[in-house]
């Protein structure tokens, strides 16, 4: 390689080293996100058509699949899942769920924002809350099934 093409290695390393130093400290209980298998799926935008996403939490442990307007939400108590009928609103950087569970009010925002799982340390693109009752959780999410 020449001079030029270790300069600029240089320059994007250096680039790549702050950004990773400037990302916010994750809460406690971030989560870790199961990462899509479609080579497409992490760098696109939330405002895109036909989006998928699984985010996932640490203490409690839960995840939710998030296909079009249907939820599937999983706890270690119940591995098959509880289906749950949302309203989706997409916008630029986000995807808002709304819905109820029985007389619960529920609510899934994935924000595009870095996230770091606090227990893999993995980092993820999306950045997610989950709200259901009076309870919420922060953590991760990846697009994908």
């Amino acid at each position: 390689m020449n001079q030029n093409a270790f300069s600029f290695l240089g320059v994007v390393f250096l680039t790549l080293a702050l950004t990773a130093c400037s990302q916010s400290k994750p809460a406690d209980n971030a989560v870790i996100a199961q990462p899509s298998k479609a080579s497409s799926g992490e760098g696109a935008e939330p405002g895109e058509a036909a989006r998928q996403f699984v985010a996932r939490g640490n203490e409690p442990f839960w995840t939710i699949r998030a296909n079009g307007s249907a939820l599937t939400w999983i706890t270690p108590e119940n591995s098959q899942g509880k289906q749950l009928k949302a309203e989706r609103v997409v916008s630029s950087d986000k995807v808002k769920y709304t819905g109820k569970d029985a007389d619960k009010a529920f609510t899934l925002l994935i924000v595009r924002s870095p996230c770091t799982d606090t227990m893999s340390g993995e980092t993820f693109n999306f950045t997610s809350v989950w709200t259901h009752g009076k309870q919420s959780h922060t953590g991760c999410a990846a697009s994908g099934n």
